[in-house]
């Protein structure tokens, strides 16, 4: 019996001395805050603060995993990134997720805490996430998890060792998950302005917000992987691959473009549950890159700027030096839509795993309705690129007026603006900006349920745009208040006209106008037929889309050659295009494109 005794000990010190990195003293749990957020999601850059501010108070023991999902995570069109992860809907689906932002504090059940769902579910609001927190950091974990990772450049394989040490018994089932996130991901970012104006970067948005731990993917799934053994001194090392695209891309298609991971931007999150519900512990580690060559240059990211109607744009990329040497020299290659190619020479020292970003103002190009902007990286200091497969980006961006979102033909000078404030006319302010950004007017705040009258002043032909704001981004009505705006210029053209219905929760609301004809569609029906009635002033881009379309009531003709006197024997039409069967003295025909009068 002494010698069966003197066995399980020894296998328990085996178990415990084989162990590398995780601790092996019990600790109280850790907390990992699964936030629900989305590009559109007004309040969410709020959440964001909150979240951040409690894992800046707490960064070995509050874990942040940023989860884009639903309708405000969804691109508004081609140029917008697509940030939801695979298995993020799953994850909001099982949270009784019922506004935005909401959060997660361990997939727990708190009884002094109401859920934003029915009872029983674990969502909360982001004014409870702090006593949540709280609260689980107060338990005893009987697990504790820790983390190393690694990728490699050159296979693109990110590898993340796991161990798992159960410093008590735990009678229940148990998963290991291990989340990817990435950090100072531009894009988009509704409310950045209001609730988090220091994570507003340059880029091509209005606003360009820098997003922090975004989930990028599951290892194992949503499930995770389970534990089989969880009493007190188990040891469990698990080991997880994932050979890394370029760019993620989802099953169900997206109409945004999904925008590349970076390695040197990524943590991981490893942490235990119990099911798809309760996590009890976690930890976070950063990715370390392994640079094996010594040449290699990653094009991390490319943007262009929107343009309303200008046939110029400024586009930036940035790039890291992937390469164990210095980079010191890149060749930058570029074209818009497939135009001539254009070459940037850059120079600099960049370190390994660090980026640059490049800009360049005023690029010329063909305006599309959609663009793209291609970037090729080739000769770093001189050399043959060690690993081409990273070395191109493109991007989108659109062009308003060619889109048909510019409101064409307003008048040079005088614009009226009419408001009418809420309950919280301190709120609402406007501008009107050129497209180079300039601001050529503005007003606001305001008093409180007072009618304004202010008068701005823009110039012949050119591009505006103006925008209302609401800082606190609930709008101008309807519960504090009826606001109304009316813009207009000089002639009565309406500009912008906000009522009651367009005015409600909103934090930003615009219009494009030009005082010019613009380049967009020219053709539109007249009584003589399909007619060029000036760039931007018709409703179709050619004449043969005009002729095309059968509810013009347009007859087809390219011109009128001369007046003559003729008979009847071929078809005859009048001027409205009607076919005639008898012709009356002294009245103008059309026949074969050419105008008669019979006398």
């Amino acid at each position: 019996m002494k010698n069966l005794i003197l066995l399980l000990l020894s296998i328990v010190c085996f178990t415990v001395n084989a162990q590398t990195f995780v601790s092996t003293t019990p600790e109280n749990k850790n907390v990992v805050l699964e936030e629900f957020t989305g590009i559109y999601c007004t309040f969410c850059p709020d959440g964001h603060v909150i979240g951040q501010g409690l894992h800046d108070s707490y960064p070995n023991d509050i874990f942040l995993i940023n989860i884009h999902t639903g309708g405000y995570s969804n691109p508004n069109g081609p140029s917008d990134p697509d940030f939801n992860s695979n298995h993020g809907a799953a994850i909001a689906a099982n949270s009784g997720l019922a506004g935005y932002p909401a959060g997660t504090v361990n997939r727990h059940v708190f009884p002094g805490i109401t859920p934003q769902g029915s009872a029983g579910t674990t969502a909360l609001s982001r004014g409870d996430w702090g006593a949540a927190s709280a609260d689980i950091m107060s338990q005893a974990s009987p697990v504790n998890v820790a983390a190393q990772a690694s990728y490699d450049m050159s296979t693109g394989v990110l590898t993340v060792n796991t161990e798992t040490y159960f410093t008590a018994n735990h009678t229940s089932s148990a998963f290991l998950h291990v989340a990817v996130v990435q950090n100072n991901v531009p894009g988009p970012q509704t409310g950045a302005q209001t609730y988090n104006p220091g994570a507003i970067i340059s880029g091509p948005w209005s606003p360009t917000y820098n997003h922090q731990h975004m989930l990028k993917y599951l290892m194992d799934g949503a499930f995770g992987i389970e534990l089989n053994t969880t009493t007190a001194g188990t040891f469990i090392p698990n080991t997880h691959t994932w050979t890394v695209p370029l760019t993620l891309t989802l099953p169900q298609g997206t109409t945004g473009f999904m925008p590349d991971i970076d390695p040197t931007n990524l943590d991981v999150v490893a942490f235990i549950s119990e099911g798809p519900q309760e996590i009890l512990t976690g930890f976070q580690t950063n990715v370390v890159c392994i640079f094996p060559n010594a040449y290699d240059a990653n094009v991390t990211a490319s943007s262009a700027e929107d343009v309303v109607c200008a046939s110029e744009t400024d586009i930036e990329i940035t790039f890291r030096n992937y390469g164990n040497q210095p980079l010191t020299s890149l060749d930058l290659m570029y074209d818009i839509n497939g135009g001539f190619p254009l070459t940037y020479n850059w120079t600099g020292n960049l370190a390994s795993g660090a980026a640059v970003t490049v800009s360049i103002p005023n690029v010329a190009f063909t305006p599309q309705a959609f663009n793209n902007v291609n970037w090729t990286a080739s000769n770093p200091n001189g050399q043959t690129d060690q690993n081409s497969s990273n070395n191109y980006s493109s991007s989108m961006f659109r062009h308003w007026e060619l889109q048909g979102d510019v409101l064409m033909g307003i008048d040079a000078g005088l614009i009226n603006i009419d408001i009418t404030t809420d309950g919280y006319g301190s709120e609402t302010t406007w501008d009107i900006k050129a497209e180079d950004g300039t601001v050529v007017a503005s007003g606001g705040p305001y008093g409180s349920n007072t009618t304004y009258n202010e008068i701005a002043s823009v110039g012949a032909t050119q591009c505006f745009t103006f925008s209302l704001y609401d800082s606190y981004g609930d709008g101008m009505c309807c519960t504090n208040g009826v606001g109304s705006v009316l813009v207009q210029d000089g002639s009565g053209h309406i500009i912008f006209e906000g009522d009651p219905v367009t005015l409600q929760n909103f934090s930003e609301i615009g219009i494009y106008f030009s005082t010019g004809l613009g380049t967009g569609d020219a053709w539109e029906c007249t009584p003589f037929g399909c007619a060029d009635v000036g760039a931007g002033a018709g409703s179709y881009p050619t004449q043969t889309d005009c002729e095309a379309d059968p509810t013009t009531g347009c007859y087809v003709m390219t011109s009128i050659k001369e007046i003559e006197s003729i008979n009847m024997l071929l078809p005859t039409y009048d001027i409205f295009g009607r076919e005639v069967v008898k012709t009356q003295k002294n009245t103008m025909y059309i026949r074969n494109n050419k105008k008669f009068i019979k006398f």
